[in-house]
């Protein structure tokens, strides 16, 4: 029985291992001092990743607020014992809401983050940090970027668990599943350029900042976005935008690769427990919308103004680094709006994981 719980933890270090080899070209990293991409390093991946679901208005911002310790052992406790946490949960609902796609309706549709966040998200990103890291000249990049994805993957379930005590089969097809797979995956040459070249696929990450009056992590979140240009009219992609979003929309190419994209769509409001069997949970989401105006260089994103009726947030404004020069120093500037009043501004810093933010009140 041992033997047998400690497989899936074997197999988890085989596909990561398994990822050491030559860094091969460039497809999700280039280096870019300007935009959204010049935020990228593993500090900020793991906190726009792993801290992503404080974006829903089920859990507080205030970081003193994380139930981490009850999180990260019941997350320990499903992923080392998989198969018991599934017997008691249903194979049949297991594979139908987890793996397969066999209904549309909200409460058993949480195969459709697994496949778009986990899956692909997660893959992009474990391609875009082996190139990070290979850019930098460290060595075992593939090594260090499946670590680090590793890493926001656990606290993000961790954070999404909650205070839950029990059999959570949520945590065991993201990770085993869709998780490696994406690593998988996105170890292949041929994938990491499709979903570069055909599809455009990057990701627009947040300019996470803290707030030390109140504890809150402000602005942050990771968010992907694919293009598919037009073969009758090339200067104009249908565009997706996901993250705890989708929205669809058109981006319209300008000179120097500069792009302007409007889209429109639904956004995660809040998480919510749609039922309880043999002690083991299953997670919905409740839905609303979100409109938003991007623009970018090259898929570095510069500038971004995203509305919605969250309950959290209603009006976010985005300034990449690259935009403004102040006396040689190009920060990145963020405001915001909340509920009743709420108002919360800040600035990141290239390369620096985490900037400052301003809050008014909780």
């Amino acid at each position: 029985m041992e033997r047998m719980r400690s497989l899936p933890f074997l197999l988890l270090l085989l596909s990561v291992s398994g990822t050491l080899r030559s860094q091969g070209p460039y497809y999700f990293y280039h280096g870019k001092d300007y935009g959204s991409e010049s935020l990228v390093n593993p500090g900020s991946l793991i906190i726009n990743s792993g801290l992503d679901i404080l974006q829903s208005a089920t859990h507080s911002r205030q970081l003193s607020t994380i139930n981490f310790r009850t999180g990260v052992r019941n997350v320990f406790d499903n992923l080392k014992d998989p198969f018991t946490q599934i017997n008691k949960f249903g194979w049949n609902k297991f594979i139908g809401q987890e793996v397969f796609p066999t209904s549309l309706s909200l409460e058993k549709a949480q195969w459709f983050p697994n496949y778009t966040l986990h899956l692909i998200g997660g893959g992009v990103d474990y391609r875009m940090m082996s190139e990070w890291y290979a850019y930098r000249q460290f060595p075992f990049p593939s090594l260090f970027a499946g670590l680090t994805v590793a890493t926001y993957h656990f606290v993000n379930e961790a954070v999404e668990n909650d205070l839950f005590v029990g059999p959570n089969v949520d945590p065991i097809a993201d990770v085993y599943l869709f998780d490696i797979g994406g690593v998988i995956l996105f170890s292949s040459d041929a994938v990491a350029e499709f979903f570069s070249s055909t599809l455009n696929t990057t990701t627009w990450s947040g300019q996470p900042a803290w707030n030390p009056e109140f504890n809150t992590l402000e602005n942050h979140g990771q968010y992907y976005v694919m293009r598919y240009k037009l073969p009758f009219a090339p200067t104009t992609s249908l565009f997706y935008h996901f993250g705890d979003n989708g929205l669809f929309g058109l981006s319209f190419l300008q000179k120097n690769k500069e792009s302007i994209t409007v889209a429109v769509g639904a956004t995660q409001k809040q998480l919510r427990t749609t039922d309880v069997t043999n002690g083991a949970r299953t997670v919905s989401v409740t839905l609303g919308w979100m409109a938003g105006v991007y623009y970018d260089r090259d898929n570095s994103l510069l500038f971004s103004v995203m509305a919605s009726n969250r309950i959290n947030e209603k009006l976010r404004v985005n300034l990449y680094p690259g935009v403004i020069d102040l006396w040689g120093f190009s920060p990145g500037l963020f405001a915001a709006l909340g509920n009743r009043s709420q108002f919360i501004a800040g600035f990141s810093v290239q390369y620096s994981p985490i900037g400052l933010a301003y809050r008014n009140k909780m």
